[in-house]
């Protein structure tokens, strides 16, 4: 097959159609897919229960979705282990299992994958099945942020504000909640302008303020609001947020 002016070999061309969501090329990169899954390439069995699972080009089924996961996942596929985790995690077509869950997530997480990082933080953090540990849950959020996950930046940053898992330490706490601050998270922006405007864990601050509930309505700066709690602020943020989607 051709794409873009040079030759791919047909599974890479199925993988870009599904990535790009290519809805017309659906048919033809499905049976390409199902093709090599068939003959057991771990990474077309990947894509092929991605696409059960989001129902794309075919009738959404998380029983083949788990199916063709673990294929991939006993060949040793972490991405597929990462995705299988997510069903567990959610209960998609499947009675939730956070202790399977966990046990997915430590492969990928371990080779550095944010995502599975900040999954298997959050499961110890919040403890259903697997037993609460916030050292584990600071260790594997802390490795996310690190390697630049959004949420992980934001709850990381709420982690050392409360002496979770870490030694409490403001200012920490701020360099974290800033970094996601200034990478968009609103939530982190809305915390930090209360807490510079109540003058909690770092020194009362008007004018700081006023920058972050800036940031969080969508302005670069702005000198003349008058400071004050924002009225979608928070004091904190929940220490386990909701998750998105797989």
């Amino acid at each position: 097959m051709a794409f873009g002016g040079s030759a791919l070999d047909p599974l890479e061309w199925a993988k870009y159609v599904i990535r790009s969501r290519a809805e017309d090329d659906y048919p033809a990169a499905l049976t390409v897919l199902a093709n090599r899954a068939g003959k057991g390439d771990a990474g077309a069995e990947l894509y092929l229960g991605l696409v059960y699972a989001r129902g794309q080009g075919i009738t959404r089924d998380f029983r083949l979705a788990r199916e063709w996961l673990q294929r991939a996942v006993d060949q040793g596929n972490p991405d597929a282990a990462y995705f299988l985790g997510k069903i567990y995690v959610r209960g998609y077509g499947v009675p939730p299992d956070r202790k399977k869950a966990a046990e997915l997530f430590d492969g990928p997480a371990r080779l550095g994958n944010p995502r599975a990082q900040y999954e298997l933080g959050l499961l110890y953090l919040d403890g259903t099945g697997v037993g609460r540990d916030l050292k584990r849950a600071a260790k594997w959020i802390g490795e996310s942020a690190v390697r630049g996950n959004l949420e992980a930046e934001f709850i990381f940053g709420q982690l050392y504000r409360a002496g979770a898992g870490v030694e409490r330490d403001n200012r920490e706490a701020v360099r974290w909640l800033a970094i996601a601050g200034i990478n968009g998270h609103r939530g982190a922006q809305l915390l930090l302008g209360n807490m510079y405007a109540d003058g909690d864990g770092v020194n009362k601050d008007p004018a700081e303020a006023n920058r972050w509930y800036d940031l969080a309505d969508g302005k670069k700066f702005t000198s003349v609001r008058r400071c004050g709690r924002h009225p979608a602020g928070p004091s904190a943020g929940p220490l386990v947020p909701a998750r998105g989607p797989a």
